[in-house]
């Protein structure tokens, strides 16, 4: 999102309220319509409305993590998903694992896990927007390829041999050969460009409203389109992407929370993962949490824009 961008009037509180659909932009100059949140509890700490640049808030809060070592024959889910009743979603919270240092540089819309063990991230900010491979454990950037100066690098997914990579406004969809990154020719597309993963033969896209976009990995055409609701309501500002298991976890922008959504677009579950921002000292209120990544070991990546730390979690019940 533009640095520019006024502060939306309430955040998102998911364990017991619903959003409403929004045509807010993710990373643009244009002001967002007010986020209608149904009782019965309001979010505690909402924005202040006279808040117009979120470079003006700060926060001084320093990071903490626990080093433990993960069990690479747990299941990332704390219950089957698939069992879960869409009507009655549980709340899932995030143990903290370990933490891994992060380019504070980095505008961070894109996370996936490759299969040599190294991160693919996508960064936006027109001038600064890049794909990259980084090393987990140091943060080491290991290669990278800058787009355009007039492109905003959005979420990014690996097909096969070539990273598929958004752009917000562009219509454009880079893609990139792996392992040395070399550009091959884009896709199209219309409208905004937010997340995008590979579930089996299909890419997941989100655009920043509630919809998900199926789409063919190899014509980037769209098979079909569904409706995400939570509790029957939809759930606005659908930002980056991470397909497991038949499921795909969304970011919701400007928020401390994921969802989980079925195929069909119910979401059965939604995490918390406010500790984490409590946590990260950032400088800017638009450096939010953004970036989920499946590490196959039963934890998560997650980190944020211009964060400086990146977190190894485990979801838990409450």
């Amino acid at each position: 999102m533009r640095t520019n961008m006024r502060l939306p009037s309430v955040l998102v509180a998911l364990l017991t309220v619903s959003l409403v659909s929004s045509t807010c932009s993710s990373d643009g100059d244009r002001e967002p319509p007010s986020v209608a949140i149904a009782p019965p509890l309001a979010p505690e700490g909402q924005a202040d409305d006279s808040v117009s640049d979120p470079a003006a808030i700060s926060t001084d809060d320093d990071p903490e993590s626990v080093a433990e070592s993960a069990d690479p024959a747990r299941s990332l889910w704390p219950v089957d998903p698939s069992t879960l009743d869409p009507d009655a979603p549980p709340m899932w919270t995030v143990e903290i694992i370990e933490s891994y240092p992060h380019d504070p540089e980095a505008f961070t819309q894109g996370l996936e896990l490759l299969a040599d063990g190294t991160v693919l991230e996508s960064t936006g900010l027109r001038g600064f927007s890049t794909i990259r491979l980084v090393d987990l454990e140091s943060g080491e950037v290991l290669a990278r390829a800058e787009l355009t100066t007039t492109e905003f690098g959005e979420g990014a997914t690996r097909v096969g041999d070539t990273v598929i990579q958004l752009t917000w406004q562009e219509e454009v969809a880079r893609r990139w050969r792996l392992p040395d990154l070399t550009p091959l020719d884009p896709f199209a597309y219309d409208g905004e460009g937010w997340g995008l993963c590979l579930a089996d033969d299909r890419l997941a896209m989100s655009n920043g409203s509630s919809d998900l976009e199926w789409r063919d990995p190899q014509t980037f055409d769209v098979l079909e389109t569904v409706a995400v609701q939570l509790r029957g309501e939809p759930v606005a500002a659908l930002n980056e992407l991470e397909c497991i298991d038949d499921h795909v976890i969304a970011n919701v922008w400007f928020s401390d929370f994921l969802v989980v959504i079925r195929g069909d677009g119910a979401a059965v579950a939604t995490i918390d993962a406010s500790e984490l921002v409590t946590n990260t000292p950032v400088e800017m209120s638009g450096d939010v949490l953004n970036g989920v990544a499946d590490l196959g070991d039963g934890t998560l990546l997650l980190g944020g824009k211009r964060w400086p730390t990146f977190y190894r979690v485990r979801l838990v019940t409450e």
